[in-house]
C-alpha cells in the first residue's frame, strides 16, 4: 500500500538530495507502530495515536534498496508481525507509522501508511504485515 512521508520525512529527503543538511550521520534502524486513526502530517511520537494493547510493541522494519527508476520505489523486505496480543485490542488499528524509535517519544515519525483494511486481534492472535506490502515510492 502507498503512504506518505511526514513533514520531517519530507524535510529529511529534500534537505540531503539538495546537500543542505544531513539530518541523520549514520544509518540507523526504522521501526513499525500501529496507530488507531489517522494522524497529521506533523505528528510527532508523543501524540502518535498507537496501539495499547497489552502484548503490542513496534516492530524493526527492513526496507529493501531503492529502485533506479522513476518513481523509485522501496518497500518493506520482510514479515512485520506485532504481537501477539495479551488481550482483545478495543480500538481497531487503521494506519501505519514509520518511526525511529522503538520505544518511548522522542524520535521522528518519519511515514504513514492507510491499512487496506482495519485490524482488530482478539487475546492471543499477532497481526502481520506482508512482505512488499508497505511501500515508499519518490517520482
Amino acid at each position: 500500500m502507498p503512504g506518505n512521508p511526514s513533514v520531517v520525512g519530507a524535510q529529511a529527503q529534500l534537505d540531503y538530495i539538495t546537500g543542505r543538511a544531513l539530518r541523520w550521520t549514520t544509518t540507523f534502524s526504522v521501526y513499525l507502530a500501529l496507530m488507531t486513526s489517522s494522524a497529521p502530517d506533523n505528528v510527532g511520537l508523543s501524540s502518535l495515536p498507537e496501539v495499547t494493547t497489552p502484548g503490542y510493541s513496534r516492530q524493526l522494519a527492513l526496507f529493501s534498496p531503492a529502485t533506479l527508476s522513476r518513481p523509485s520505489t522501496s518497500s518493506n523486505s520482510s514479515v512485520i508481525t506485532f504481537g501477539p496480543m495479551t488481550a482483545d485490542m478495543s480500538v481497531p488499528a487503521t494506519h501505519v507509522a514509520m518511526v525511529t524509535a522503538q520505544v518511548g517519544t522522542v524520535g521522528d515519525v518519519l511515514y504513514i501508511w492507510q491499512l487496506d483494511t482495519t485490524q482488530q486481534a482478539v487475546n492471543g492472535q499477532a497481526l502481520q504485515i506482508a512482505i512488499g506490502k508497505l511501500t515508499l515510492s519518490q517520482n
